[in-house]
């Protein structure tokens, strides 16, 4: 087999990138694509076609395997979502509910006299109210 570099001036035929490990198909004459850092083998028909049938098997036997290996990594790949989820959560439940400065927002003073806690009456509202429903009426 001949060996070529990239940007060289081929003829049409099936050259093998060695550095890639890949097949390009050249279909006039014209330069080899890639960097100069690249080396093509020219790949005789004959050799190409003896090939087809051994890769065509080849793709046959392992084309299973790659199911499962594809199936395999979704599932790890949602495992390992759900368990970071799980973690989250459980983190988020252990975290302490503990929060200083909620207690300067409140305004009222605790009730000392254990009397019910009755909430102030909304006059505002109340009209409001009974302007919107007039079928209502005022039970006091």
């Amino acid at each position: 087999m001949t060996t070529y570099t990239a940007n060289q001036n081929v003829d049409p035929g099936l050259y093998f990138n060695l550095t890639r490990f890949h097949l390009e198909s050249v279909d006039r004459q014209g330069p080899l694509p890639g960097t100069d850092t690249d080396v093509y083998r020219r790949v005789p028909m004959v050799v190409m076609l003896a090939l087809a049938p051994l890769l065509g098997l080849a793709f046959v036997i392992f084309l299973p395997f790659l199911g499962f290996a594809m199936v395999g990594r979704l599932l790890a790949a949602k495992t390992a979502e759900a368990a970071t989820g799980a973690a989250t959560a459980a983190v988020r439940v252990m975290r302490p509910g503990w929060a200083p400065a909620l207690a300067f927002f409140s305004r009222t003073k605790p009730n000392t006299t254990r009397e019910p806690h009755v909430p102030p009456t909304d006059a505002w509202a109340e009209d409001v109210e009974r302007k919107l429903d007039p079928t209502k009426t005022d039970e006091r």
